[in-house]
């Protein structure tokens, strides 16, 4: 009598993102070991992220790398965009025309908009303002007092905020209410830190607004202080040891929480809040050894983050390993992290999500937006592969018959199907091109597929199989070039073999 054909299926395949943290003998079939340039879509599945297209139509001469990019919003809406690249500062995106360069040694500015204004504060450097069209130091206005040349700046609570220069790391000092050339007089001042770390010696790095309290971030400690919008009644609400802030930019409001990144992984405020007395919860536990690597190699002050609500994703890049990861922060899983995904080739070195909801990526020599499926005309690789899975018998080896990948979006796509065997390093594999088609070839209701473009296609890739193991990891990988595809369903199919 015949043997009884064995099979399991992967529904939404890599829905709890990426882990490398886990020992790969005991991963949950809902992780993957890799899924390289992708994103998680509105149903969960594996989905090729967006490439870049540029949007400035002339690069600037040598292509410096854009290194920050920020966006201007008046009094009365009226949006603008600034960048900044080859000690310049840059307004337009499109058309990218230099607006300020006096006496500027590094790209490395921290910008916010406050009452009808843009400032500009970088370690070292003279604060500049912005009206929309010109830019002038700070000190030139002729207001009171020598505005302090901080790293980082906050507008909230109806003032600036500054902290970290060159010579002093532990004063936080606060403009004239509404008045942001008056650093002296009225109800401007400073706030002295040193009484206050409770963990030995700190710094600022990170400065943030939220629920309504100043939040200031040191390396080591985070200090939280409500009352704020009064700063000479103001009182220290509490403090957090043993967790801080080590790069100034991956600080992200994503409407109700801050993430931010430490020195054990991308943390939570508000859970890091709720977990002060208990194990502290960390977003990225699931990748956490390896992001931190990266960030040890990274210089810190290049790191760029940000949160794309349009998309439900909080992305932070390390420019000089060239790789970034995204968390999609539309769900959480069972312990307290996000999923994740894991991006190279796109390496953006300044990144803004806009007003209008659109993403932007500082390049070299230009500002590009998140969009088409490209990255600036070039093919990316989608590389997925799954955890190791059983057939149901420890004991038994099992010969592969056939693997079905049922993908979303294929469009005279070419992939090459993978699977390894008993965690060795031997792979097989077997390419397969899908033909093109105009129209879905299923109900696409049933696939959850709205968001994808009119056209669409649902196809079930049949491979056949080889080879003989225990456990068996089952990946594909695709050229990305034009169209979005995503990863619904594997099925494994395999006869019993002998018993071992």
């Amino acid at each position: 009598m015949a043997a009884t054909e064995r099979a399991f299926s992967i529904i939404a395949p890599g829905t709890y993102g990426l882990n490398t943290q886990t020992s790969i003998d005991a991963l949950d079939p809902r992780f993957c070991l890799n899924n390289l340039n992708t994103v998680q879509d509105a149903a969960g599945r594996t989905s090729s992220r967006k490439g870049y297209i540029a949007v400035t139509s002339s690069p600037l001469g040598g292509t410096p790398n854009i290194q920050q990019i920020f966006e201007y919003v008046s009094n009365t809406s009226t949006t603008g965009f600034l960048s900044c690249a080859n000690n310049n500062i840059y307004s337009g995106s499109t058309t990218l025309t230099s607006v300020y360069s006096t006496a500027i040694t590094a790209n490395n500015w921290q910008a916010v908009n406050f009452n009808n204004f843009m400032w500009f504060f970088q370690r070292a450097h003279a604060p500049l303002r912005w009206d929309g069209a010109t830019m002038v130091t700070i000190l030139s206005l002729g207001g009171t007092g020598t505005p302090p040349q901080g790293n980082c700046v906050l507008g909230a609570f109806g003032r600036l905020w500054v902290a970290d220069t060159s010579t002093d790391k532990v004063t936080l000092y606060f403009s004239d209410t509404l008045i942001g050339q008056n650093w002296t007089g009225g109800t401007s001042g400073t706030l002295n830190l040193n009484t206050v770390w409770q963990n030995g010696m700190d710094g600022v790095v990170a400065l943030a607004a939220f629920q309504g309290y100043l939040i200031i971030f040191g390396r080591k400690s985070i200090l939280i202080y409500q009352g704020a919008s009064v700063p000479s009644t103001m009182t220290l609400l509490e403090v957090i040891k043993g967790v801080g802030c080590i790069a100034r930019d991956s600080v992200q409001n994503i409407g109700t929480d801050i993430y931010f990144l430490s020195d054990t992984g991308i943390r939570s405020l508000q859970r890091t809040i709720q977990t002060t007395t208990m194990p502290m919860q960390d977003i990225s536990r699931n990748v956490r050894d390896g992001l931190l690597s990266y960030a040890a190699q990274d210089n810190l002050d290049l790191t760029r983050s940000v949160y794309h609500e349009a998309e439900g994703f909080y992305l932070i890049n390390f420019p000089t390993n060239g790789v970034a990861f995204c968390f999609n922060v539309r769900r959480t899983l069972e312990d307290g992290s996000n999923p994740v995904t894991f991006w190279n080739a796109i390496n953006p070195k300044a990144m803004l999500s806009s007003r209008d909801r659109t993403l932007y990526f500082g390049h070299g020599g230009i500002i590009s937006k998140y969009s088409g499926y490209q990255d600036n005309g070039a093919s990316y690789d989608f590389d997925f592969i799954g955890p190791w899975l059983g057939f149901g018998e420890p004991e038994r080896q099992d010969i592969l018959k056939k693997l079905i990948f049922t993908v979303v979006g294929a469009n005279g796509q070419s992939f090459t199907a993978k699977w390894f065997w008993d965690f060795a390093s031997t792979t097989y594999s077997a390419a397969v091109t899908v033909a093109p088609h105009a129209t879905a070839e299923y109900n696409i209701a049933e696939y959850n597929i709205a968001e994808y473009s009119s056209g669409v296609g649902v196809d079930q890739i049949s491979i056949p199989g080889a080879s003989t193991g225990k456990l068996i990891s089952i990946g594909l990988l695709a050229s990305i070039s034009g169209s979005q595809l995503a990863l619904h369903k594997i099925d494994a199919y395999a006869k019993p073999g002998r018993m071992i």
